[in-house]
């Protein structure tokens, strides 16, 4: 075993591996007389898996039949609409036999069932084989592992990024990149303080470039250069319903690839993977004769090849000078030495689609409420005013916002982990190879975990919050953005509360339009057009 994997192996805290045998409820008792007298009934009480309630599937049509227009009971709801359909007809656990799908899906809606998954190391990532990313990491040579020591390395990178102490080295560095994205925003405005159609690309570049100093410790570039100001006859139409399945392409897609710098390449890549929806499983994806399929692995080749030249470059800076504290994690990796490259590559994929578009909800949400807008600013303005030169600005009422604003609208519909081996849940007996979705965008807006679940209240996280809707009443599980293992469900807060401490030190946001409509497609996302508007602050 090698030495990498050792230290990385050190950092964790392995607990003793046990396979679940029922309900929280059941398993509460220490006692051998109890258990042993409570075995019987436990017994006798297991259902089968296909008494699990669910949509019936039906002949050749399937489960296909339920989302048809007009004759399908959900023909009207996409996305977690789909999810929330389910639970309020069948409960918190609904089954959906093998359909068109190889295997069964079994939807989890209770958080204590979930935690319940999570914690009984019988299910594991489901791997699709033959989707675009495997096959390009396949063909490169960097397939990326699934064995123990990558789950050591993510777990502790984890574990690294939940380090308050470890974050604050990022503090200065997250700041220098909201204050340029903020300037970027107050020269993309047009008529009336608007912003143009820009605005998705310049998310997308904060985003990188955050992900990117996160991971390098280093400056990409991606807000170097002018604001590209659309004029009305190359300015884009407003999408209809027709047009799904056009994709938008912002300026950087309309030059050569000759004219941009690696950091705008870098985005427009990124934008074309998010735009195609080349993460997303599907029949398109899977298919290897499939256009979709080969344009996905031309787009990974290319993001590849950019994460290597950002990873030599900030490899080169950091032998070549003394340790700067936004380099700190970079120094942590470095004993994995060529294997930082599909880490650092699959860290950029995962992170920034997730984190461009939670970034346009919070800013939605912000612009709707004026009121806790108008306190959130205070807060900034007070700090600003009070804090001593050197000292990081503590925002509690900000980071609410952005807790949230993540909670109103999670990236993700919820997380699949596929069953390794037969576990009982709630009382019915889960074979292996089924598809678990642990539904976390449906219970982070249940009204019994919540209270007032679809309405934006940062007080809740606060600590002075009124008592009957204060977060912590609800279950740990029940608000999980990213899932429990996501590395970046620690510093997404940071990066978050860093945008929105620049933005509102000088603007404020407006929505003067028609409520956006979200499509699911990978993550949750707001479509376009946006109406925002940013105004000069009092």
């Amino acid at each position: 075993m090698s030495k990498s994997t050792l230290l990385i192996r050190q950092s964790l805290f392995h607990r003793p591996r046990r396979h679940i045998t029922g309900s929280s409820s059941q398993q509460t008792s220490t006692s051998p007389q109890r258990r042993n007298a409570a075995a019987p009934a436990l017994a006798t009480s297991v259902r089968p898996f296909n008494e699990i309630p669910g949509p019936i599937a039906l002949p050749m049509l399937r489960h296909s039949a339920h989302v048809l227009p007009r004759i399908g009971s959900y023909h009207h709801t996409v996305g977690l609409g789909l999810l929330e359909g389910l639970r309020d007809k069948y409960g918190d656990l609904v089954r959906l036999a093998k359909a068109s799908r190889t295997r069964p899906v079994l939807y989890v809606f209770d958080p204590e069932i979930m935690r319940e998954v999570y914690e009984s190391q019988s299910t594991e990532a489901p791997r699709f084989a033959k989707s675009p990313l495997c096959h390009h990491r396949k063909g490169a040579g960097q397939c990326p592992a699934h064995g123990e020591e990558t789950k050591a390395i993510w777990a502790a990178i984890r574990a690294l990024l939940q380090d308050g102490t470890l974050l604050k080295n990022y503090e200065k560095a997250f700041d220098d990149i909201a204050a340029d994205t903020t300037r970027r925003l107050g020269d993309l405005r047009h008529a009336e303080n608007a912003l143009n159609d820009e605005l998705e690309t310049e998310i997308y570049r904060w985003a990188i470039e955050t992900v990117g100093m996160m991971i390098f410790g280093i400056r990409l570039g991606c807000l170097d250069g002018a604001v590209h100001r659309p004029c009305p006859d190359s300015r884009k139409p407003e999408k209809t319903s027709l047009d799904d399945e056009i994709h938008d392409l912002c300026s950087l897609s309309k030059r050569s690839l000759e004219d941009l710098t690696p950091a705008e390449r870098l985005v427009r890549v990124s934008r074309d993977i998010a735009d195609g929806s080349y993460l997303v499983r599907s029949e398109a994806t899977l298919k290897t004769d499939n256009p979709t399929f080969n344009s996905a692995l031309k787009a990974f080749d290319r993001h590849f090849s950019l994460t290597e030249h950002f990873l030599l470059k900030a490899l080169n800076e950091l032998n070549s000078g003394e340790l700067k504290p936004e380099q700190v994690l970079l120094d942590k990796l470095r004993p994995l030495e060529r294997r930082i490259l599909p880490l650092a590559a699959d860290i950029l994929l995962a992170g920034v689609d997730p984190l461009a578009q939670t970034a346009l909800h919070m800013f939605y949400q912000l612009s709707l409420h004026a009121a806790r807008q108008q306190r959130a600013h205070d807060e900034v303005h007070w700090s600003i005013a009070s804090r001593n030169e050197g000292d990081s600005p503590e925002l509690p009422y900000v980071a609410a916002c952005a807790r949230e604003a993540m909670r109103l609208h999670p990236a993700t519909g919820g997380v699949v982990r596929r069953s390794r081996e037969a576990i009982l849940l709630a009382g019915y007996e889960v074979p292996a190879g089924v598809d678990i979705v642990l539904a976390h965008g449906v219970t982070s807006k249940s009204e019994k975990q919540w209270g007032r679940a679809e309405a934006f209240v940062p007080e809740r996280w606060c600590s002075e919050g009124w008592q009957p809707l204060k977060a912590s009443r609800a279950h740990p599980y029940a608000s999980m953005p990213f899932g429990e293992t996501c590395p970046g469900t620690g510093v997404v807060g940071t990066m978050l509360s860093a945008l929105t401490t620049r933005v509102l030190d000088k603007y404020r946001l407006e929505w003067h339009g028609p409520s956006p409509s979200v499509a699911t497609s990978g993550v949750n996302r707001l479509h376009p057009p946006y109406y925002f508007v940013l105004q000069n602050a009092a």
